[in-house]
């Protein structure tokens, strides 16, 4: 559907479409219906939907007419009410009151008047001090005299019985403050009697905005403290002094690695020794006979077993003459010992050489630059700057090639190379 134009109810356009006082009108057909103005959206005025502008808006009078006395009593009615219920208001606040906090404003406005007001008096009676004028009393002055006198008297006891119970400070006799010095030293064992009872309890608190605000930053700096120290100590070794306990395990380690490696070679030097021993013990016992140290062997048993014949043999031993080879042995012909081939120690083969630590990232000096702080370096134009490490906007941390110092560097005095 088309829209039309409240002037001339023609097709409006959305090129030309102007949309006021609920109606669609054509830019050129929004006048004011008295003097055909153009009118636009920020000089017009609208009333009954028609519009109108600043001299030719209809404006709305008023008749004056003569008050009734139904008027006049309604008005006093209304005025009557109207006071009645401020006055009873008023009685059930009266002897209410609300206690607000003094602001800072509020106290500094009190004080300021309060100085304001001494100054005052004390400039007044700066001003009025020394002049004054003679006057004879006359008996009405001193009857007011002396009323005024009494009724200072009756003042001043008024004051009295008020300020009754109230004291006065003295210096302090010796037994006031040998009491003192009692009541402290009783409030200081209770105090230790308290804090002994709560030690060991905490109190949570809930972490408010600031403590957690402080807590991080603490985080922040303690952790840039550490890896600046870790920097600093990188490459470095601490030596510590060796406790009992630590000189015993290296002691024990020592111990075990050479057990270790001698295990076999001792082992095997040992077996070489005893072997002829054995051998030359076990002809005698056979060319000898019994021999009272040596048990006798079961026959049967596996040290009896031939294995040249692959038959068992048994040795007969009489409490005298010579002893009687069992039935069916037949001794072993005479074995010569050899010695196995001693194995030359073999050197291990030497390490490589460990390959030269990387320089990591590598910067070049643009300008000379002074330390200011301890955790600084100082280093000279062209100067090499390697292991750098980018710690935050505009400062770095690296090592100077040339001095070999490590520490903190602006980042705007260096470019990087690699």
């Amino acid at each position: 559907m088309s829209k039309k134009c409240a002037k001339c109810e023609k097709t409006v356009y959305p090129t030309e479409e102007l949309k006021c006082l609920d109606k669609f009108w054509h830019k050129a057909c929004f006048k004011c219906e008295v003097c055909n103005m153009t009118l636009n959206m920020k000089n017009y005025k609208g009333y009954n939907k028609i519009p109108y502008c600043n001299v030719h808006y209809p404006t709305t009078s008023f008749t004056a007419v003569a008050d009734t006395p139904e008027n006049q009593r309604i008005k006093q009615n209304t005025k009557v009410q109207s006071n009645v219920q401020y006055h009873s208001e008023f009685e059930k606040q009266k002897g209410a009151y609300t206690q607000v906090a003094d602001t800072p404003d509020m106290l500094r406005h009190q004080q300021n008047t309060k100085n304001i007001s001494l100054i005052e008096y004390h400039r007044n009676f700066e001003e009025s001090k020394s002049q004054f004028t003679c006057v004879t009393d006359t008996p009405v002055m001193k009857t007011q005299l002396t009323n005024t006198k009494n009724v200072s008297l009756i003042e001043y006891h008024k004051d009295f019985e008020k300020s009754k119970s109230k004291y006065t400070q003295v210096a302090d006799s010796p037994e006031i403050q040998k009491y003192l010095q009692n009541t402290k030293n009783i409030s200081l064992i209770q105090y230790q009697k308290d804090f002994t009872d709560s030690k060991g309890s905490c109190y949570q608190v809930p972490d408010t905005v600031e403590m957690l605000t402080h807590r991080r930053n603490t985080e922040n700096v303690s952790r840039i403290k550490y890896h600046a120290d870790f920097e600093k100590m990188k490459g470095k070794k601490l030596t510590v002094v060796d406790d009992p306990e630590t000189m015993r395990i290296k002691q024990n380690t020592a111990i075990q690695s050479q057990v270790e490696y001698h295990k076999v070679k001792d082992q095997l030097n040992e077996m070489e020794i005893r072997r002829p021993d054995r051998e030359a013990r076990d002809e005698l016992e056979f060319e000898v006979g019994f021999v009272e140290d040596v048990p006798t062997r079961r026959v049967g048993s596996i040290s009896d077993y031939d294995p040249m014949n692959n038959q068992f043999g048994s040795i007969s031993r009489y409490s005298g003459g010579d002893p009687e080879p069992p039935r069916g042995y037949q001794a072993p012909p005479p074995q010569s010992y050899q010695p196995p081939p001693q194995q030359s120690y073999q050197p291990p083969p030497p390490q490589p050489a460990m390959p030269p630590p990387s320089e990591g990232m590598v910067c070049k000096a643009l300008y000379d630059y002074t330390s200011a702080d301890v955790d600084e370096v100082s280093f000279q134009e062209d100067d090499l700057i390697i292991q750098c490490q980018p710690i935050d906007e505009g400062w770095m941390e690296g090592t100077v090639k040339r001095t070999g110092q490590r520490g903190m560097l602006p980042s705007n005095y260096v470019e990087p190379v690699n």
